[in-house]
């Protein structure tokens, strides 16, 4: 649904979509489904990532971007496992965005549960006076 308020959201979100498509594909490589929320003190986003150990995912955030990436290696096989199907192999996904607010990168957490991985970004806090510089007229 178009945003009534901000038409700039729709073009930039079509432009995440967009750039998605050149993005590197190839066997595993898949999008990370998120959801994106704001209060009043952070931005909040939640990731799905099932599958994926702790020590696999790398969540990077740098000029009001956040950036996602798991890497998961093959399971090891045994010489006396045979199988008739093996599907649970080396996978990669990777979904980079564009923060909603100015977020405190470095006051950043995340936590991983039950395969969700949701990232607190503490908004900027500014003071309406720092917000322009008075020019005097003369």
């Amino acid at each position: 649904m178009p945003n009534r308020s901000n038409p700039f959201k729709d073009i930039e979100e079509l432009f995440d979509r967009m750039g998605r498509g050149f993005e590197p594909s190839g066997i595993g490589m898949r999008d990370v489904a998120v959801d994106v929320s704001e209060t009043d003190e952070d931005v909040v986003v939640t990731a799905d990532l099932p599958g994926y150990e702790k020590s696999d995912i790398d969540v990077t955030a740098a000029d009001g971007r956040l950036t996602i990436a798991a890497a998961r290696d093959e399971t090891s096989e045994t010489e006396d496992t045979h199988y008739h199907r093996r599907e649970r192999t080396h996978r990669e996904v990777r979904r980079s965005l564009h923060l909603p607010a100015d977020v405190e990168e470095t006051a950043a957490n995340a936590t991983y549960q039950n395969g969700v991985l949701t990232v607190t970004l503490p908004k900027v806090q500014s003071d309406d006076e720092e917000e322009g510089f008075d020019i005097d007229v003369e």
